[in-house]
């Protein structure tokens, strides 16, 4: 059951692990109502932050039920996920977007995030370093 929990240890905390995230993003992946943006870490396991502003979502129930489709999502396909830190950004309209909709969209992404960090590991690898 461990596997999948949600723990202090796969959470973005500080501003400065955002700032590092937002300043250095490999990797962007955008789905109809998300942004991902992720870099590589350090880091023992993959971390998620989350960021859902008042002027995308106005209503607090509304913009934790993202947060929380998010995390979910997040925690159910952390195995799959290379060591990343990523944010989850909403985009405008997502309120009146169904759950199950949701839920697909972010399966969308982590699929497409990891195709991307197997493509840049490639690329990464089949170029020589000088």
């Amino acid at each position: 059951m461990s596997l999948y929990s949600f723990s202090p240890a796969v959470r973005l905390h500080c501003a400065a692990d955002y700032k590092s995230v937002f300043d250095g993003a490999l990797f962007k992946v955008h789905q109809p109502h998300f942004l991902f943006l992720a870099k590589v870490t350090e880091q023992p396991n993959s971390r998620l932050g989350i960021v859902v502003a008042k002027k995308k979502v106005r209503r607090a129930h509304e913009r934790n039920r993202i947060k929380r489709l998010a995390r979910e999502s997040f925690r159910l396909n952390q195995q799959h996920i290379d060591l990343l830190d990523i944010v989850v950004m909403p985009k405008m309209g997502i309120e009146a977007i169904p759950n199950a909709e949701l839920h697909q969209q972010l399966q969308f992404a982590w699929q497409k995030l990891q195709r991307l960090v197997k493509k840049h590991h490639k690329i990464a690898i089949s170029s020589p370093q000088n």
